[in-house]
């Protein structure tokens, strides 16, 4: 297992250096280029980048759905750089895989479009050049049938079509590198015979879709659910199903990853792949716990590349439940987030390096989770709330929320606040507001675009 890790970070550098060598090949007569020195590590010849100063702060997107407009900001001194025009309302905003791009994911249209948030590494000699340009809407998109879920992982995106039974439109999968995205590239994809709302996980060579059986009839608010998972392997441009995995996963939604195991949400637990060493993948369902409330399941999940453990959360009605998923352990362990009387989440997700896990919710207020070593257990706990904003919350606009996106070369989280039109930037490390941006506009959604480091593991 170690070597095959250590094998697919190596495929991911290389993939990563080859995008970026395509990359500069588009940058344009805007784009300027600054020099940055190598870090030398004794004995090891893998040059790092330093995030020293320049565009180290990265670029923020803000969505203003009023005037159809998405603003990007320079996180370095907060000022906006540019005000590019959109032509239809996206149901969702994500970063690519290196998060040099803001996707743009429009249900309705059948697409997902891209600006380029104009910040990228290009390898040069034993050092990085850090490439910058004006952001701008490029020429390029994606498409099928009702665009969903769009999961990134190690560099690559895995954009999930659910399809649409009214227009006989069968699901499929998608997956995207920023290296494609700049050489308006054919994606590698599955295309299934049949709709149903489901993931995907991109894993390298592999990728870990789910399946929905011929013979299934399960639906969940609306939705046509898969119940099975299937292991997928690239082979010239396509995947090809190498195994499907011999433990069922009914109502399957939500799925998350990290080094070494795949985790989806059934309705009777979660699922736990995890990776062979000759490349095969075993399965497990960890039960749900005694302590799930009546009607709940888990139904979304976070992972990340520095954390063994897994965040599930659990829903219903006015209650709101997260659980420590541990694969090794194969224990789900409730989390008390002492959440104020009727809090309900609208964003979270681990922080940077994941020594934090944040949960924003809809009075206001960030919640910090964080985990410290009992023996041989990893333990996760409250460790302090703070307000987000001082504001009415009867004056939140119609149809809007609070939203986050989190900083992927610091601890640094940026909150969208629609009531006085700001965007709050919270430095975690302190746990304290640390900055605004004023806006004059309600903000809908947000991301970070830029340069990201490697996490210390």
């Amino acid at each position: 297992m170690k070597q095959q890790n250590t094998m697919f970070k190596l495929q991911t550098l290389v993939m990563a250096m080859s995008a970026i060598l395509v990359l500069t090949a588009c940058g344009g007569g805007d784009t300027k280029i600054v020099e940055r020195e190598p870090v030398i590590t004794d004995g090891d010849d893998h040059d790092d980048y330093d995030h020293g100063s320049g565009e180290a702060g990265g670029r923020l997107f803000v969505l203003n759905s009023a005037d159809l407009q998405a603003e990007v900001f320079d996180l370095d001194d907060n000022d906006l750089i540019k005000s590019i025009a959109l032509s239809a309302l996206p149901y969702s905003v994500y970063a690519s895989g290196a998060y040099r791009y803001a996707a743009l994911v429009d249900r309705n249209a059948n697409k997902v479009n891209f600006i380029d948030g104009g910040l990228w590494l290009e390898p040069h000699d034993d050092h990085f050049h850090v490439n910058s340009s004006m952001p701008k809407l490029i020429n390029y998109s994606v498409s099928g049938s009702r665009p969903t879920h769009f999961v990134s992982h190690g560099g690559e995106v895995a954009v999930f079509y659910d399809g649409d039974a009214a227009t006989n439109s069968n699901a499929s999968v998608q997956v995207l590198t920023d290296e494609l995205i700049a050489g308006a590239g054919i994606p590698a994809e599955i295309n299934f015979d049949m709709p149903m709302h489901g993931v995907a996980e991109p894993r390298g060579e592999h990728l870990l879709s789910t399946i929905r059986r011929d013979d299934a009839d399960s639906t969940s608010n609306n939705f046509v659910l898969p119940d099975q998972v299937g292991v997928y392997h690239v082979h010239s441009g396509s995947y090809e199903l190498e195994q499907t995995l011999d433990v069922n996963c009914p109502d399957l939604h939500g799925a998350a990853q990290n080094e070494t195991h795949v985790i989806f949400g059934c309705s009777d637990g979660v699922l736990v792949a995890a990776e062979g060493e000759n490349g095969d993948y075993s399965a497990q369902k960890l039960d749900n716990p005694d302590t799930l409330i009546d009607g709940a399941r888990i139904g979304s999940i976070w992972g990340h590349e520095a954390s063994e453990q897994f965040i599930g959360l659990a829903s219903s009605g006015d209650v709101s439940q997260f659980f420590v998923i541990d694969p090794a352990l194969g224990e789900l362990e409730l989390i008390d987030w002492e959440p104020l009387d009727n809090a309900k989440p609208v964003a979270r997700g681990f922080a940077y390096e994941a020594e934090q896990f944040v949960i924003l919710d809809d009075q206001g207020y960030l919640t910090q989770i964080t985990s410290h070593q009992e023996g041989d257990y990893i333990h996760w706990e409250y460790s302090g709330r703070l307000e987000i904003t001082g504001a009415d919350l009867g004056e939140m606009p119609e149809g809007a929320n609070f939203s986050m996106t989190f900083s992927q070369n610091g601890h640094t989280v940026y909150i969208s606040d629609p009531i006085s039109q700001h965007i709050v930037i919270v430095d975690l490390d302190s746990f304290e507001v640390s900055g605004e941006i004023e806006l004059d506009y309600v903000p809908s959604m947000i991301t970070w675009l830029g340069i990201a480091e490697e996490h210390d593991h």
